[in-house]
């Protein structure tokens, strides 16, 4: 594994605009994200309740991210944990998750939520993530279909 040098690499809370055209171009590269537009990728940045940004010092250039909406007390869901795929196994998405999951911010809120395909379980599961099994589960109404792409 390489070494993450505190000085190559920084976590930002705001993107510039080159880096939000960045976090849309690794938006679409993702299972999930094929069909999103970088119109839509900007409304999701401005509402989002925290973003983390994995930035390389010298470039500039996002190498990761994360999101998390919440109300900072009861609830707080993390989505798009996300590093480019060259840099993928290095400890990139470890660094994203132990600033989320140490964000000052986000102490007090009572529950995190993350949803992650299976194989990602042992990834999460180091910051105390489990698969959930209690009374509910979740449910999802479907206003705005988001296809991925069909050749992924």
């Amino acid at each position: 594994m390489n070494n993450l040098g505190e000085d190559k690499y920084m976590i930002v809370e705001e993107l510039t605009e080159a880096q939000i055209v960045q976090l849309h171009a690794l938006v679409r590269q993702q299972w999930w994200g094929g069909q999103r537009t970088l119109e839509d990728v900007i409304l999701m940045s401005e509402n989002t309740s925290l973003m983390l940004g994995l930035i390389e010092v010298g470039s500039h250039r996002l190498l990761g991210y994360c999101r998390v909406l919440t109300d900072f007390t009861f609830r707080a869901t993390v989505y798009d944990v996300m590093v480019v795929e060259e840099l993928q196994g290095r400890g990139l998405g470890k660094r994203l998750m132990e600033t989320l999951c140490e964000h000052p911010r986000l102490r007090r809120v009572s529950f995190l939520y993350l949803c992650c395909e299976e194989k990602l379980f042992p990834f999460y599961s180091r910051w105390g993530f489990e698969v959930y099994d209690g009374k509910a589960e979740w449910m999802i109404k479907v206003q705005r279909e988001e296809s991925p792409e069909t050749d992924r």
